[in-house]
């Protein structure tokens, strides 16, 4: 069964990273590693804005299959995140690299909760201090080691997350991807099983299971096994 989408919950504003972790789908990814095109994300914000409008949109989040700090024009795409979704809860996760005390100043503005990754201890300890510096709100991402997964079987890493229903399906939360693709699965780092595009009408695309959930360690609710075992 399908059934509506309710919030854009992550945008990848890009697709290209400065890191190349083993336990990561990216050094491998056969997509386009770029930048989000302006006029895609700001076809993402329409759908964004439907869903403000409608009082479903949740919190949204500044990540994928990259590191969106390497975007451009990152810090304008933060902002105008923040104008469209007003209050709500923004968040971004990062590897660090690119966290100056000046990005910590932008960070701050925008009200941003900042996720830095440990993947480089080095580098994540100074991102850190810049955002407690400056007075952000931050925490660190140590999942790859006490909550690891092998992202739906894409990676030969071992899973010690434990078990639990996905919230993507469960919400009918969406991932659009660096070409505006838009996906249920944060976890589909090929974008092989979009379930349509941000130029489709904001409203019309439906929340479905994928291929990737028979490989996954997260549950498919069961609203979605009832109907198929229906079919």
């Amino acid at each position: 069964m399908k059934f509506p989408i309710t919030e854009i919950h992550e945008i990848e504003l890009s697709s290209e990273c400065n890191l190349a972790c083993v336990y990561c789908p990216h050094p491998t990814m056969e997509r386009a590693k770029a930048p989000m095109d302006w006029d895609t994300f700001q076809l993402t914000m329409n759908h964004v804005a439907y869903y403000v409008q409608k009082g479903t949109q949740g919190e949204v989040s500044l990540t994928g299959i990259g590191e969106a700090m390497l975007h451009p024009q990152f810090v304008d795409a933060m902002f105008l995140v923040r104008s469209v979704i007003g209050a709500r809860k923004m968040i971004i996760s990062t590897n660090g690299i690119g966290l100056t005390r000046e990005m910590a100043v932008h960070l701050r503005h925008a009200q941003v909760q900042v996720y830095v990754s440990l993947h480089r201890p080095e580098v994540a300890s100074k991102a850190l201090n810049n955002l407690y510096l400056e007075g952000c709100m931050f925490s660190y991402n140590k999942n790859f080691v006490d909550s690891s997964m092998n992202w739906a079987g894409q990676v030969k890493w071992h899973v010690s997350a434990g078990a639990h229903e996905c919230q993507y399906l469960e919400k009918g939360w969406a991932v659009v991807r660096q070409n505006g693709s838009v996906d249920m699965c944060c976890m589909d780092a090929l974008d092989a099983h979009p379930i349509g595009h941000v130029r489709d009408e904001p409203g019309t695309l439906l929340a479905q299971v994928t291929p990737l959930c028979a490989a996954c360690h997260l549950v498919v609710p069961q609203k979605y096994y009832q109907e198929q075992v229906a079919a």
